[in-house]
């Protein structure tokens, strides 16, 4: 027993070199932790996670790992573990999720889990971990809100978790999303249930009628995104640009509301430039992907193209960037980088003969306010040699 805490104590250090600012104190830690057998290395890092003691970074340290050993050698090690071995893993992951009180650290161990279990649903789509279905309902249904936190973040990072029994579990799902959308008491478990709506949604892309059933919580999603960027947190909107991209036929039923939601936050100057943005590149996606569904509301595109062309106008008033050769890193996320690409795809995207009318309508009325003429300005000041350069948006999706 003393040569196990001595040796456990000694991978804490490991642990925390493999943490150190120092590369030849980091890279000798790493090359040390390579050796480690598999087994091992899962003993111990489920220790470490356990271990009340243990300082957070060493533990987190620790959940970081083994998530990673899980994902990328889970065929070479899980399966020659012994069966009593791999009931400790499991058993180990759900306790340490009921009784750890570090958010952050929870979470990694949600991830972990996760992990897990996307490697033991078998090729016929069996789920070899039962019990982790009965954690998430009884986590889900549980007073405790770390609980039904837990078990939202475990279904949003694995959506596919149910396997072959979806299908037979799609009313609870669906409830359980439901339920969690409408806690007006805790808005993190509103925000974490339209992101697991959001990701079940994405990772049944093809599945028509799936969509079409789950089609009443696109509403409490839109909520969850209005109220989420009011709280300086745009996880919800990535979530909504990902549906735009990849499953627009989810949004039809509520193309409108949806929209009107985007055009509202675009215009929104209180919300920050990256939230603005991506709210503008929901309405842009769509255009890209499903745009015979987007002509049939041209009366909100056309509200849209004034806010493309107001973030075009919106220059930051810097002497030294007229004169510059070449665009800042930050100069792709600006409001006018962005504003010019969306209007470039949105026109690319619906038609020049939809678009065109559109901008000459405002670009009149622009051109008769002093700030619009900023640019033109500016221009005075461009050597005549290097013209700025445009550049698609790099926002990612």
């Amino acid at each position: 027993l003393t040569a196990m805490a001595e040796q456990q104590q000694q991978f804490y250090l490991l642990l925390g070199n493999l943490m150190s600012p120092d590369n030849n104190v980091r890279k000798q830690s790493e090359e040390t932790y390579d050796t480690i057998l598999g087994q091992t290395k899962i003993t111990f890092l489920l220790q470490a996670i356990r271990d009340a003691s243990a300082a957070e970074e060493v533990k987190q340290m620790a959940a970081v790992l083994l998530r990673r050993l899980l994902s990328s050698s889970f065929e070479e090690i899980y399966p020659g573990l012994t069966l009593e071995m791999q009931t400790v893993i499991k058993t180990e992951l759900l306790t340490s999720i009921q009784h750890e009180t570090s958010p952050n650290i929870r979470k990694k161990v949600c991830d972990i889990a996760a992990e897990l279990t996307r490697n033991l649903i078998d090729d016929d789509g069996n789920n070899q971990w039962p019990e982790v279905l009965k954690f998430l309902f009884d986590s889900v249904n549980s007073d405790s809100v770390n609980l039904r936190e837990s078990a939202l973040h475990i279904f949003w990072n694995f959506p596919g978790i149910f396997g072959n029994q979806q299908q037979h579990y799609m009313e609870v799902i669906k409830r359980m999303l439901v339920q969690c959308m409408q806690d007006q008491a805790n808005p993190q478990i509103r925000t974490l249930a339209a992101r697991a709506a959001a990701s079940f949604v994405l990772s049944n892309e093809s599945n028509t009628a799936l969509l079409k059933h789950f089609a009443d919580l696109l509403p409490g999603i839109l909520q969850a995104v209005n109220e989420s960027c009011y709280q300086a947190d745009d996880s919800v909107l990535k979530s909504l640009v990902e549906i735009a991209d990849t499953a627009p036929k989810y949004l039809r039923p509520n193309l409108e509301a949806t929209l009107q939601l985007c055009l509202k936050l675009c215009a929104d100057t209180n919300l920050t430039n990256m939230q603005r943005q991506l709210a503008l590149e929901v309405i842009v996606t769509l255009s890209e992907t499903a745009a015979a569904m987007l002509r049939k509301h041209t009366a909100i595109v056309a509200q849209s193209v004034p806010q493309m062309l107001a973030m075009m106008v919106d220059l930051e008033d810097d002497d030294d960037w007229a004169m510059a050769d070449e665009l800042e890193d930050d100069d792709f996320d600006s409001n006018a980088v962005a504003g010019e690409s969306a209007l470039d795809r949105i026109a690319c995207g619906l038609g020049g003969k939809i678009i065109l009318p559109m901008i000459k309508q405002h670009i009149m009325q622009m051109l008769q306010n002093r700030y619009a003429m900023l640019p033109a300005t500016l221009s005075d000041k461009w050597p005549q040699t290097s013209p700025r350069p445009s550049k698609r948006n790099s926002m990612t999706r």
